[in-house]
Formats: C-alpha cells, sequence, structure tokens
C-alpha cells in the first residue's frame, strides 16, 4: 500500500544538509553550466548525506515553481525549468551551485517512482549547475535551466526522474527537491488510459427533526473560504471526467435555511430569517451541475455497514429511496442512487447486500478493498464485479495515489501546485507505459469530508484533460472487461468495522426509531415524519465522535415525544362505583390538526379480584382536533374497597402507545337497589319525625289564654262495644 508520506516527500525538500559556509551579501545567480557525467562515487556520497543532522535540515531550500511544458512531445522542445533557492539560517551560504540532476532511464514502474519519491536513488547519470557566489542569510534568489528532451537523453514515452539540489563547493547536498518529467513523443502510439473523478459534496448534518435546526454550522461552510464554498467554485469549473456525489440533506438542509428556520441551541429556541448567503450558494450549485453527471449518496450519507450490522437494516433501502427523491427535486434534474460510495472505500457482504436490493448496481471502493490475486506488477483496470444477493454489481476501485494528490495540504505555499501536477502527470503517464497497447481506467477520488485548494484542483483537471495518454470519461462509462483480472474476496477487516457506528449508540438510535414509528402506524395515511431525521443520526459524519451528534438526538426525541403525545387520555383521577355495576367514562383527544388517527385503548384492572372491565370499543377512529368519549363498563366483584385502572393506548397490532393513564376507583359494595330502598326508608323515617314535631308544637296553649282557666271539658260519646252481643 502506497504510504501517505510520499506525497510529503515530493511537496518538500527531502535531503538538506551539511553546515554552510559563512558569507554577507547577495548576489545573482550565473549562467547554466555543461552537462557531465556523474561518477559512482558521486552516487553513493548523495545516499550518505540523508544521515545529515536535523540541525542542519533548515539550513536552505529549493522551490520548484515551474516546468513548462509539463509533458513535453518533440525531442526538440524547449523546457523551462524555474524555481528559487533561500537561506533559511542566520548565516550566508557562499560558493554554492544549484545543479539539476536527470537520467536518460526512464522508470520501469510506479513502485519504482515511489521509491525515488521516499528518498531513494537518484537514478541520474548527468547532471547541469548554476554556480552562485553567495547567497545571504534569509536571502532567496531565482534560478533557471532551459533544456530539451533530446539534451536530457529522453527519446521514448515513459516517466523520468529530475532532482533540482543545492550543494556547497565540496559538492555537498545542502538541499533538494524531487519530481517527475514525462515525455510522450508524438511517433510513439500508446493506449489512452481512461480516467474519471469522483468529487463529493457531502456535510454532517445540521438539523435534529425537519423543523429544526441545531446549529449555525452551514452557513460558514458555504462561505467563500468554507469547506462547501471551496467545492462550488471547482464545480463551477466545467471539467470532463468528473461525477458529483451529493448528500441530499445538504441541499435539504440549505433548502431550509434559504427560509425562515428555527435554532435551537441548548435550551434556547430561536427564530431566524432565511440565510441569503446559503441560498446564494445553492442556487450556484444548481447552476453548476445542471449540466453534468451526479449521483445522490443515500440520504444523510448513513454509515451503511453499521446499521446493517446493528439490526437497522430498513435504513439503508429508506435512505436511497429518499436521496434520489430529495436530490431529482432540489437540482431540478433526474439524480439517482444507483451508484454508491461507501465510507473509507471500503464494505462487507452484509452491506453490500443491502445496497444491492436498494437497486444499487456499482460501488466506489478503495484498491486495497478488492485486491489483485495475485498481486501484479502493474496497476491494473479500475473495474471489477462482485456477486450480491440481488445479482452482480460493478466495483470501481480509486487509485489511492492519485486520490492523496486530490488531498494536498498546503497547496498553497509556493512551488507545491507544480510539484503535485507533475506527480499526478507521471503517475497516469507511468500507468500507460507499464502496458501501452492495452487501454484500462482509472478512478480518483478524495475523501468524502474534503477541504480542497480549488486552484490545485482545477489544475489537474485540466491536466488529465490535455495529456496526451489520458482520456477522461464519466464513472458510468467504466465497465469491467471480459477478462478481468483475478482479485480476492471483499476484505474488511476488524479495524474498519471498530471504525464504524458503535452498537451502542445505535441502540438508542433504534430505540427512537421504533417510538417514532409508531406515530406512524397509528395516523390515517401512515406518514413516517421523522425517517429524515433518523437518517441524520446514522450518517458517517459522527463516526469516532458520536458526542456530536448528542444535540440532534435530544430534540429528535423531544419531537417524537410531542407528536405521541398529541393522542391522549384524559379521565378523572377518581371514581367511584356504587354497586356491582358502574360506567368509568375515557376520552380520548387527537391534536394532530391534519390526521385521522386509529388508536387500540387496553383497559387493565389492578385488582381482578375486586373489578373487572366489562366490553367497550376498541379499537377507536377520532378526527384531527376531536375527542373520542368511551364509557368503560366495570364490574365489583368484591365487598368494596379501591383499585386502580390503567387506560393504554396501542397501536392497530397492540404495540403500546405512549404512556398509560391510571385512574383510581372506589366501590362501595352495596347495590343501586338497596340504595333507593335505603334511601326511600330515610325519606318516610324523616317525614314521620316531622309529622310529630309539627302534631306537638299545635297542642301548646294558645298565647292569648290566661293562666288556671281550663276550658268545658269533652262529653265523651257512650261506649260501643266493639266484639258484639253475649
Amino acid at each position: 500500500m502506497i504510504r501517505g508520506a510520499a506525497l510529503i516527500s515530493v511537496l518538500t525538500a527531502a535531503f538538506l544538509i551539511a553546515p554552510a559556509a559563512s558569507a554577507s551579501a547577495d548576489i545573482a545567480l550565473g549562467a547554466a553550466g555543461s552537462a557531465d557525467v556523474m561518477t559512482t562515487a558521486a552516487t553513493s556520497a548523495v545516499r550518505a548525506e540523508t544521515t545529515v543532522t536535523a540541525s542542519s535540515r533548515e539550513d536552505a531550500q529549493i522551490l520548484v515553481n515551474s516546468i513548462t511544458p509539463q509533458a513535453p512531445r518533440e525531442p526538440a522542445t524547449p523546457i523551462t525549468i524555474s524555481g528559487s533557492v533561500s537561506n533559511t539560517s542566520a548565516t550566508a551560504l557562499s560558493g554554492v551551485s544549484v545543479r539539476l540532476r536527470f537520467s536518460r532511464r526512464a522508470f520501469a514502474n510506479r513502485t519504482e517512482m515511489q521509491a525515488f519519491a521516499d528518498g531513494g536513488a537518484i537514478l541520474d547519470s548527468s547532471r547541469r549547475s548554476v554556480y552562485v557566489s553567495q547567497l545571504a542569510a534569509s536571502g532567496k534568489v531565482p534560478w533557471q535551466f532551459d533544456v530539451t528532451p533530446a539534451a536530457l537523453q529522453m527519446f521514448r514515452f515513459g516517466v523520468y526522474p529530475l532532482t533540482i539540489e543545492l550543494v556547497d563547493a565540496a559538492g555537498r547536498q545542502l538541499a533538494a527537491q524531487r519530481t517527475f518529467l514525462p515525455y510522450a513523443p508524438k511517433n510513439q502510439t500508446v493506449s489512452r488510459t481512461k480516467i474519471a473523478w469522483a468529487l463529493p459534496i457531502i456535510d454532517q448534518p445540521h438539523r435534529g427533526d425537519d423543523a429544526t435546526f441545531v446549529d449555525d454550522g452551514l452557513r460558514q461552510t458555504v462561505a467563500d473560504d468554507g469547506r462547501l464554498g471551496k467545492i462550488l467554485k471547482i464545480a463551477e469549473t466545467p471539467s470532463k471526467g468528473v461525477t458529483w456525489f451529493v448528500d441530499p440533506s445538504v441541499l435539504d438542509d440549505a433548502n431550509a435555511m434559504a427560509k425562515d428556520y428555527t435554532l435551537r441551541a441548548g435550551t434556547t429556541t430561536t427564530r431566524k430569517p432565511a440565510d441569503q448567503a446559503v441560498a446564494q450558494w445553492l442556487q450556484k450549485l444548481r447552476t453548476a451541475l445542471a449540466k453534468v453527471p451526479v449521483s445522490a449518496t443515500p440520504y444523510a450519507d448513513p454509515d451503511v455497514t453499521a446499521v446493517s450490522h446493528h439490526g437497522l437494516d430498513t435504513a439503508t433501502g429508506i435512505a436511497l429511496q429518499r436521496g434520489a427523491t430529495v436530490a431529482t427535486d432540489l437540482l431540478g434534474k433526474d439524480v439517482s442512487t444507483t451508484v454508491n460510495w461507501p465510507m473509507g472505500g471500503v464494505i462487507d457482504h452484509d452491506a453490500l447486500d443491502a445496497l444491492s436490493m436498494g437497486d444499487v448496481r456499482t460501488v466506489v471502493l478503495s484498491s486495497t478493498a478488492l485486491p489483485a490475486n495475485p498481486p501484479l506488477a502493474y496497476t491494473p483496470d479500475a473495474a471489477a464485479s462482485v456477486e450480491t444477493v440481488n445479482g452482480t454489481v460493478d466495483v470501481l476501485l480509486v487509485d489511492p495515489v492519485l486520490s492523496q494528490l486530490l488531498t494536498t495540504t498546503g497547496a498553497a505555499a509556493p512551488g507545491a501546485t507544480t510539484l503535485v501536477s507533475q506527480r499526478f502527470l507521471a503517475e497516469t503517464a507511468m500507468m500507460s507505459a507499464e502496458r501501452p497497447l492495452e487501454q484500462r481506467a482509472l478512478v480518483a477520488a478524495p475523501p468524502r469530508r474534503w477541504n480542497p485548494d480549488p486552484a490545485l484542483v482545477t489544475t489537474l483537471l485540466k491536466a488529465a484533460a490535455s495529456a496526451p495518454w489520458l482520456k477522461p470519461v464519466s464513472l458510468s462509462s467504466i465497465k469491467p472487461s471480459k477478462t478481468a483480472v483475478p482479485r480476492t474476496d471483499l476484505v474488511y477487516t476488524d479495524k474498519d468495522q471498530q471504525a464504524e457506528l458503535g452498537r451502542s449508540y445505535l441502540s438508542g438510535v433504534k430505540k427512537l426509531r421504533n417510538r417514532a414509528e409508531l406515530t406512524a402506524t397509528v395516523t390515517s395515511d401512515h406518514r413516517r415524519v421523522f425517517d429524515t431525521a433518523l437518517l441524520r443520526l446514522t450518517s458517517t459524519a459522527w463516526r469516532g465522535r458520536t458526542g456530536s451528534a448528542a444535540p440532534l438526538l435530544k430534540q429528535i426525541d423531544s419531537a417524537v415525544t410531542a407528536r405521541t403525545d398529541a393522542i391522549s387520555v384524559s379521565t378523572g383521577e377518581q371514581r367511584l362505583l356504587a354497586g356491582k355495576n358502574g360506567v368509568v367514562p375515557v376520552s380520548i383527544r387527537n391534536d394532530l390538526q391534519d390526521q385521522d388517527v386509529t388508536v387500540g385503548v387496553k383497559i387493565t384492572s389492578g385488582d381482578r379480584k375486586l373489578l373487572t372491565i366489562g366490553t367497550y370499543e376498541s379499537p377507536v377512529t377520532i378526527s384531527p382536533g376531536k375527542t373520542k368519549p368511551l364509557d368503560i363498563p366495570m364490574i365489583v366483584t368484591g365487598e368494596g374497597g379501591q383499585t386502580t385502572v390503567k387506560v393504554q393506548l396501542t397501536s392497530a397490532s397492540g404495540v403500546r402507545y405512549g404512556l398509560p393513564v391510571e385512574v383510581t376507583v372506589r366501590t362501595t359494595g352495596y347495590t343501586a337497589i338497596a340504595l333507593v330502598i335505603v334511601g326511600a326508608a330515610l325519606t318516610v323515617m324523616l317525614a314521620a319525625v316531622m309529622l310529630r314535631v309539627l302534631r306537638r308544637h299545635s297542642r301548646r296553649p294558645a298565647k292569648g289564654r290566661r293562666a288556671g282557666q281550663a276550658g268545658p271539658r269533652a262529653v265523651p260519646e257512650p261506649a260501643q262495644h266493639r266484639e258484639g252481643p253475649l
């Protein structure tokens, strides 16, 4: 595998060294010297110079600012190689020379090129020198070499090494810069290598649910100096062979922020006006992508391998379908998800099967994910294929060196763009030179959340379009050949699996998903309002940093709870049942304003020996904004007492919906008839008591009578014999 240090060695001075001699004045460079043959002893000395001390490495620096043309095509074509030499120490250097070293032997393969870039043998047999009498402390002076391919003894198609070095009077190297020069003579036929670029427009999610942002980061990202702002500049320059991979959630977030939106930061919720800068970025992106190949990632770029491994299998299909719909709508052109680019360019069969079931027909992988078996001495074709449960899926393998060149950091440094573009041309020319009569394909792709240098990337795209050994094509035009290279099975290591979103995090997401799906189950049209929100939680952006997803998780959890609570149960805290039978009223409220809901109602008694539940209506349908009353019959089976009755809403399939509502029911143990009788008896008794009171009151003496005066005595009637004659 190509090491990351290779690129660094190309972009920086690799061999600095030996203590510099003292001097004190600035001077100009002289004319180019004559060529001479390098001896074996000199080659050994160069190798020995790599053991210099670290303290002398900063004494001088060689910059290569320009090589024109970058790939000459005629033996007599003038080649100008120019740059500057800097003294970075506090001591002047005198009696030094800038020397051009080259070789008439081309590299045999890309492995040999890499060894040269990593600091191996210089592989030259000739040199030219420009004498510098003095280089002041912290000084810098230009240098230039004018040569031709013939003068450099280049006679056949291939890639040749170049080394620019600063040496002292004794020939010891003080600084050096290595680079490459492709030569493509017109009289030599070479099959043109296809090259395709996969460039991503992918970011982390910035919203929780669809209505609420959790940060304002998108506006900084799409600014001119922001990451997505830089990518837009590249997209605005039409280039052949580029296929853009767009995360539809980026477009969706931008579209939402281009209108008035809600921002919830911590416990503070703010209503924000439409962001014009974001709206302008989205409009410019639509224009830039209108006539070029575009493929959509699944919505929010979910971690497909992780969700496949942890019980969220349906997320992949939902993300693919939603991704195509949103991208097509917001870009105003047909955009599909049939080409997929897994995170890190690696995937296992579980995830690949899930993608294939979602109609993915091509995946873009790292070359290390499906290596040739046995290994080859040349660069194999980028196209291959893998069998899945849903048929054959094409595989496009990304070249690691070309992809790394796209991610070069510090490309704005003087000379960096020249060195990177020379390396790019050299790598592609070497691939063509390895098997000049066989047409193959290359694919270059940076990391999905790259922060590019627009000028550098544009330079590379232009170089690819003008190189006579390259043919820029779209990804969709690259297909496996009939004589495919034998390869191993998919390589997905333990390290790859450890990089996935973790089990504990996705377990929480899964529980939240189950609650969210219930809110769709009970509505009349089964609308899944939280699908995109949940996909944001599975984004690859949270790999290794799930803590950053916490604000989204909290906000979505709150939104799911609010929607669940929109369907509620109300009843009194305590009810009295008199007798053996009774009714407890229950009301179910639907606060959703645009949805009928149908829910089951499950009533359970806390003490069945005391109270049982009769037959009642379930499920029930409630219109938007309405309440449905239910009379729940209850039967007292004991002598009286108190128990708790739970009212639980459910889905049609019986899954619990929301939290149960509890009501306390107290029973008296008396029947209704008994109560009526007792009540009547009490009434009669009360009437009798009142009558006696009134009679006693009526027998009291009148107030006008004098004391001691008695009224005339009544004469009794003759006694009657009640029993009859003797």
